[in-house]
């Protein structure tokens, strides 16, 4: 079944999710995202329906963990709970560690630094490698695996996620070429597509289970090269920027319906698979999986010789304790603390304590080294090999001051593989403080995003040339990554990539755009990433992990005078920004636009004029204008009014305008509404744009107020989509988007959209200011 989802959902296909039908509710598989359409696989008795909610979460997963953590209270069948629970107690007062040796042949391939890490590690016991970015974690990682490996030890290899799991199963693989017939295995479906069907030796248990012979698993490899050929299909369909054909939407629905049946069947031969692929894991020597997958029915009861777990920061303290209580005792902890920790939504005490907090925090890592008391067996590393010299000082001072970061001199002679015009230096920063761009909330009352930043980043991405070939657009919030990877060039796919920086943390790129989004204009307040930035602190660790992305240059999007204003000298996130300003070459936010060759434009001249342009091509109109007389309005309704009205059950024009202190429309609004415009008082508005047809226009202040301030526009028919999505205003309380308003019943005063937030929830109100008392604040503004 396909729906259409009210805003941008921002999941992958293969995600399984809850579709909650008034009482009922089912479980369902995400087959495609063609922007906010979802085509979801249900179950044949499912019922048809018009409407929905689509839960999209991990909760059986914690459900699984909790059960297994009560099964094994006191240890039990294949689990070490002296293991587990040493991996989240404090190690003991500093005493000489034991270690192992390397041999010659080793020492030449590793720094000092490694090689410590690697002697400690191969002794029994917990061993914590802190490894800061650009560090050779991996190969650290590696190097310990490939010595356990060759000394005969059952290792398991775990990560938190498939993406950093391959990482490390790769790095393995280099240092044991030669390795085959199953004594490497990679448990669970790569995100790397190079493991599959690998020429050198087979690691997937599916695969090698094919390979001795068993029916069903030959059947599931089939299955599986299949159901990656449809999924290519459809990821080359999205990719366009044009609409699709309709014989290109007839192929995606006929590969949706494939990847549905394909499926089915993929489940139905994973039950039967469970016998053979535990055998194979067995038998291995290194087994590589998901910290997840040790809570599942294929690894239990399996225990190993050591357990070496990577990306340990990003691993709730709750599942490294059931990774960990696999092995012996001889465990592995190796991660960052300074980059970003365990994503969970609960707010509790429990849920922080457990579900928020790395194993690092758990075992008080993190504040033995604030203390300047690191453990006897902390092994840091400190020579880094990514980033350029002055971006990987001001990463050092600002979030590693406890352990410097040295950058190795192979980074100095390094060629540049990427170049653009605007990547001038190693440093670069785009200072947006008097544009005055505004950060608004997607759909009024979600998170943010900050429309004139994304279409600064148009302006870089145009003037991109053939070569920027490895370039990453993050941001830390979801709404503006989704407005970054809009404006990802077609022919760019496979170079490119734009992300929050949660979903960034582990990759790296030649140049790194970041656009912080906050300014402190529209939603005044500015997100606790950026007032909190002490050590340790959700905002230090993310603009650490977005800084850290970048290997030769680093641009920062951002409006500094807010967000280095109030900061307390001294904290990580200050003394970063400090840095950054001292050292970073400047490019305006005018000479940014200049580079665009028209993509993005500064409109100095006649707004009315331009707008009437656009209006005359488009075939759709929605507009977002905060308070302010509406004095250009009364020159658009002749060519608002010819606008086609091709579809009976939306409105070609949205026009949403925040009323007057009294509750009442402008003279120019309600002549508006009057000559048959859908102009729709909403309150509060932070945002000032209009999406026209494929053009979007944004300003610093009412886009049709008498002073709008700066005024950009750009045309683009996929990031106007994306705006669209991100800036629609749901139906259901009140009416949402394309829908005509209603008026009150007994003054006739047009209802207002209230969209407040009250204690950190979403508070919807449908009103008549006169009759219904609205929540508000000071002259009908709510606070931000």
């Amino acid at each position: 079944m396909r729906f259409e989802a009210q805003g941008d959902l921002g999941i992958q296909e293969g995600t399984p999710a809850t579709l909650i039908m008034e009482d009922v509710q089912v479980a369902v598989e995400v087959i495609s995202v063609f922007g906010n359409v979802v085509t979801l696989s249900m179950p044949p008795d499912a019922p048809a329906v018009r409407e929905a909610a689509l839960r999209l979460d991990l909760s059986w997963l914690l459900t699984a963990q909790s059960r297994r953590l009560h099964e094994l209270t006191h240890g039990g069948p294949g689990f070490n709970a002296k293991a587990a629970l040493a991996v989240v107690t404090p190690p003991r007062a500093k005493v000489s560690p034991s270690r192992g040796r390397l041999a010659y042949a080793d020492l030449k391939v590793l720094n000092e630094g490694q090689r410590n890490a690697v002697e400690l590690a191969l002794a029994p016991g917990v061993t914590w490698l802190w490894g800061p970015p650009g560090t050779g974690k991996t190969t650290t990682v590696s190097a310990l695996v490939a010595k356990l490996f060759e000394r005969g030890k059952r290792v398991l290899l775990a990560a938190p996620t498939n993406a950093a799991l391959d990482v490390a199963v790769q790095a393995v693989l280099k240092r044991l070429p030669n390795v085959a017939g199953g004594r490497v295995v990679r448990l669970g479906q790569p995100a790397d597509p190079s493991l599959v069907d690998r020429a050198a030796g087979r690691v997937l248990v599916d695969e090698i289970a094919a390979e001795r012979g068993a029916p069903l698993a030959q059947h599931r490899v089939k299955v599986g090269e299949r159901l990656r050929d449809c999924r290519k299909g459809l990821v080359a369909l999205r990719r366009r920027k044009d609409r699709l054909t309709p014989n290109q939407e007839a192929r995606r629905l006929k590969l949706e319906i494939e990847i549905t049946e394909l499926e089915a069947v993929k489940q139905e031969l994973d039950d039967k698979l469970l016998a053979v692929r535990r055998q194979v894991c067995r038998e291995a020597t290194v087994v590589a999986a998901t910290a997840h997958q040790v809570v599942l029915e294929t690894l239990k009861h399996i225990t190993f010789d050591v357990v070496v777990l990577d990306e340990a920061s990003m691993t709730s303290a709750a599942l490294a304790m059931l990774v960990a209580g696999m092995g012996s005792g001889h465990t592995v902890i190796a991660g960052d603390f300074r980059q970003l920790p365990p994503i969970a939504v609960a707010d509790t005490p429990l849920a922080h304590e457990w579900l928020r907090r790395s194993v690092f925090e758990k075992a008080g890592i993190d504040t033995a080294v604030s203390a300047r008391r690191p453990p006897a067996r902390l092994a840091a590393l400190t020579e880094q090999y990514r980033m350029r010299q002055r971006i990987g000082d001001i990463v050092s001072a600002a979030f590693y001051p406890e352990s410097p970061l040295v950058t190795a001199s192979s980074v100095g002679i390094r060629a540049a593989r990427s170049r653009a015009p605007w990547a001038t230096g190693q440093l670069v920063v785009v200072d947006t403080s008097d544009m005055q761009a505004r950060t608004a909330r997607k759909q009024g009352i979600f998170s943010r995003y900050n429309l004139m930043h994304a279409q600064l980043v148009a302006a870089l991405v145009g003037s991109a040339t053939n070569k920027a070939h490895d370039v990453a657009l993050i941001s830390p919030f979801a709404p503006q990554a989704r407005l970054l990877e809009a404006l990802l060039p077609e022919s760019r796919s496979e170079e490119w990539a734009a992300s929050t920086v949660h979903r960034f943390q582990g990759g790296e790129r030649d140049i790194v755009v970041y656009d912080s989004v906050d300014t402190g204009h529209g939603i005044t307040r500015l997100h606790p990433w950026f007032t909190e930035g002490g050590s340790g602190s959700e905002g230090a660790r993310l603009l650490n992990v977005a800084a850290s992305r970048a290997r030769d240059n680093l641009i920062v999007i951002g409006a500094f005078d807010a967000l280095n204003r109030h900061r307390s000298s001294g904290d990580a996130v200050s003394t970063f920004i400090a840095h950054l300003l001292d050292r970073a070459e400047r490019l305006s936010w005018e000479e940014a636009v200049a580079l665009s060759f028209g993509g993005t434009q500064h409109v100095e001249g006649s707004v009315v004029e331009r707008l009437n342009d656009d209006i005359t091509r488009a075939g759709t109109v929605e507009m977002w204008l905060p308070a302010a007389p509406l004095r250009a309005l009364p020159a658009l309704v002749p060519a608002l009014r010819l606008l086609p009205d091709n579809d009976a059950d939306k409105e070609a024009v949205t026009i949403w305008v925040e009323p007057e202190p009294d509750g009442h429309l402008s003279v120019a609004g309600l002549q508006a509404l009057r000559e048959g415009i859908n102009i729709r008082p909403c309150q509060p508005i932070r945002e000032s744009l209009a999406v026209i047809g494929d053009v979007v226009w944004s300003s610093s202040a009412s886009l049709l107020g008498p002073k709008p301030g700066v005024v950009l526009r750009t045309e683009d028919r996929a990031f106007a989509d994306a705006v669209r999505r991100a800036q629609r205003r749901r139906p259901g309380a009140a009416p949402g988007s394309g829908q005509p308003g209603d008026d009150c019943g007994r003054c006739q005063r047009t209802l207002i959209r209230y969209e407040h937030e009250r204690w950190g929830q979403t508070d919807l109100r449908y009103e008549c200011a006169a009759c219904d008392r609205p929540i508000r604040t000071g002259k009908g503004k709510s606070s931000a």
